[in-house]
C-alpha cells in the first residue's frame, strides 16, 4: 500500500494549477483556431474542389 500512497503523492505534484489552466487557454485558443483554418483549406483544396469540377464536368 506504500507504494500507492507513493505514486498518488506524485501525481498531485504534477497536476497543472487553475492558473497554469486559464493562462494557457488563450494561447489554446488561438492554436484552436489556426487548425480549424488549416483543416478547413486542406479539406476545400483536397475534397470539395474535385467534387464540384467533376460534377461541373458531368453537367456539361
Amino acid at each position: 500500500m506504500t507504494e500507492r500512497k507513493g505514486f498518488l503523492k506524485k501525481l498531485k505534484m504534477k497536476r497543472p494549477s487553475k492558473d497554469d489552466v486559464k493562462g494557457g487557454g488563450k494561447k489554446l485558443f488561438w492554436v484552436w483556431i489556426g487548425y480549424q483554418c488549416i483543416k478547413g483549406t486542406l479539406t476545400t483544396t483536397f475534397i470539395w474542389a474535385p467534387l464540384i469540377w467533376l460534377w461541373l464536368q458531368g453537367n456539361s
